[in-house]
């Protein structure tokens, strides 16, 4: 057996602090965080991966250690190594990728679809959101640290917001009412599930009840000219209130898609007529006849003046 030295990745600290290219004391405490949250991804990975095994094998945790030997500039760049066992007769090239590396690149992952506002990859255990609490809990205004495992070609930036927002993931997701507008892409009619593409083209998975699956095959028949009002309760994620199911549908309306829509949130047409008139000049005012109003077909038309 040998053993050789594999990098896993660079966690850089960035900032005013940093800019020395050194590390207070202190910090070197959101390394040892970081290094928690890679160990417990890595363990769920390996139960996800070894379903008939309840716990990993006893050596398994010695093989996730963590070393740094230098720090590097930009502000300061720690490059993150480990010592892996193995036998160069059964594996020429040196040890293969395992549960930490792929943990490195899902945590990676999770930093970036937060600072994206966008859902957390499904492998990451929800039941670890919690240790991000700790994990950069001193950040200040300016500052980041910035992850990057080795195959990633741009760094994860976590940010003192991309940390409240991972945190908000650890409250329970919620129902509320909801009324949308969108195009039928898709629909199950065996599992009774469909896709619907609201305006900014959002893909909302739903699903519908048997009475209601005549007017769901015939919105995804028509699509390309009929558009479907959905009235119902849906699931939102808590991180950024956006939906991420439709549970029940209350209401379905199928109508054209050229037939106006009354839009609660537009301006009233009087309002827009008087910033038009008020951007007018005022000798432009002047040149405009008195008695428009009563003779209208005169000015427009030539006909003579009534009055």
């Amino acid at each position: 057996m040998e053993k050789k030295c594999v990098d896993l990745g660079i966690h850089s600290f960035k900032g005013p602090q940093f800019e020395d290219h050194g590390l207070e004391i202190d910090v070197l405490n959101e390394l040892i965080i970081y290094k928690n949250i890679l160990v417990e991804t890595a363990k769920e990975l390996w139960r996800k991966n070894n379903p008939d095994r309840s716990n990993p094998p006893k050596n398994f945790e010695d093989s996730l250690n963590l070393k740094f030997y230098e720090l590097r500039g930009g502000s300061t760049a720690v490059p993150l190594t480990r010592e892996i066992e193995f036998d160069p007769s059964k594996l020429p090239y040196g040890p293969p990728r395992d549960e930490l590396d792929e943990a490195a690149e899902l945590v990676a992952d999770v930093v970036e679809a937060a600072s994206r506002d966008a859902p957390f990859p499904e492998k990451f255990p929800k039941r670890l959101v919690p240790m991000f609490k700790d994990y950069g809990k001193n950040l200040k205004e300016g500052e980041s640290f910035e992850q990057k495992p080795l195959r990633r070609e741009k760094p994860a930036v976590y940010s003192f917001k991309t940390r409240e927002r991972i945190i908000e993931t650890s409250a329970p997701e919620y129902e509320d009412l909801i009324e949308l507008v969108g195009e039928i892409r898709s629909a199950d009619l065996d599992g009774q599930n469909f896709n619907l593409r609201i305006k900014d083209g959002t893909k909302i998975p739903g699903k519908f009840n048997p009475e209601q699956e005549e007017i769901i095959t015939n919105a995804l028949r028509e699509h390309a000219t009929r558009q479907l009002i959905v009235k119902g309760r849906a699931e939102f994620y808590p991180f950024n209130r956006n939906i991420k199911r439709i549970i029940s549908i209350s209401s379905l309306i199928l109508q054209q898609i050229s037939e106006a829509q009354f839009d609660e949130n537009a301006r009233p047409i009087w309002e827009v007529a008087m910033e038009i008139g008020a951007a007018v000049p005022d000798k432009e005012w002047e040149k405009a006849p008195k008695d428009l109003a009563a003779n209208i077909d005169h000015y427009l038309y030539g006909h003579s003046k009534d009055r």
